[in-house]
Formats: structure tokens, sequence, C-alpha cells
């Protein structure tokens, strides 16, 4: 037995075999596609582009029905198959809606720029810093974090004292023994 068969991803099917199945074996494994499948897959890599960038579906319909002058059926139907080959554009997470929304804007502000527009690239630069969270400090740890609920134990190595406060942090010697200020102390 062959040790590439151990480790396919999937078996191929028991019956007959999936209209998509030529599509996931051409992104998979290279498969090739004939020319008529070829254009088929380009339509569905284009209509899910379009609704990854949040065009809405009945958007995606209307634009494939203007560049390829597809029935809305036909086109609904190139949707879903692109939609089984690449998961559903319109389930992103908050992070790939972000990536877009961040895209867009700076779409918006490259248009601004070139059209001179000063309301327009406000607009797109505000946008961007509240998409990036500019405004935000993010290096804030907080509380629940830095200082968790629970026991804590201290420990001092050394004498304590705890007579006169006078000379303590001065390097003065105290007890014997010398106080040494270590806040101030430069670590190599």
């Amino acid at each position: 037995m062959d040790d590439r068969t151990q480790i396919m991803p999937f078996s191929p099917p028991e019956k007959g075999v999936h209209k998509m199945d030529k599509f996931k074996d051409h992104l998979v494994n290279k498969g090739r596609l004939s020319v008529r499948d070829q254009q088929y897959f380009e339509k569905m890599q284009k209509a899910w582009s379009w609704a990854s960038k949040m065009f809405s579906p009945a958007q995606v319909v209307t634009m494939l029905h203007n560049e390829y002058g597809h029935e809305k059926t036909h086109a609904y139907q190139i949707l879903r198959d692109a939609y089984e080959l690449w998961g559903d554009a319109y389930e992103l997470d908050k992070r790939g809606i972000t990536k877009t929304l961040i895209e867009a804007a700076h779409i918006a502000l490259s248009i601004g720029i070139r059209e001179k527009n000063s309301e327009t690239i406000l607009k797109a630069a505000a946008q961007l810093s509240k998409l990036h969270k500019l405004d935000q400090v993010d290096n804030i740890i907080p509380p629940d974090v830095s200082m968790p609920t629970g026991t804590r134990v201290y420990v001092v190595n050394g004498d304590i004292h705890t007579g006169s406060t006078e000379n303590i942090g001065s390097g003065s010697a105290a007890n014997g023994r010398e106080v040494i200020d270590v806040e101030s102390e430069q670590i190599p």
C-alpha cells in the first residue's frame, strides 16, 4: 500500500462523483480543469471575493449578471457553489470584517487624496484611527490580570530595620548593615 493513501485528507466518494469534487481537487491537488470548468471556477472565485468584501448576495448576483449575463438563478448557484468551496463569506469573524473595513477605509483615503478632497481624507483617517484603536492605550494590563486575587507571600532576605527611618535609603549603615536603594540601581 502506498504511504500517500494513508495521509490523504479525504477518501474518494463511495458512489459517483459530486460536481464540486473536481474543484476541490483543483484547490487541494492542483488538478486540471476543463476550459468550461476553469471559467466556472473563476466565476466562483469572483463571486466569493465580492461577498467577502461585504457586498450583499443580491449585489453579487447583480454583478454576476452585469459581468457575465447570468440569470438570477444561475448567479445564485455560482454563489452557493463558492460557499461550498471556501465557506460562507458573510460569516467572517470580527477580525476578518475589521480587516475588510480597514481596506475600504484605505481605499476611501486614496480616493480622497487623489481628488484632493479634505473632507473625505479626514473621514477616512478618523475611521482608520477608530478601526486600529489608536485612541486606546493597549499596554494597560487589567488589574485582575496584573494582581489576581489570592494569597501572596513576600520573602525578605536579610535584616529588617524597623527603627528610625531617617537614614534608610540613603546608603548609610543601619544596625551594622548598609541599606541600598535598589530602585535607583541600574541593572546591566
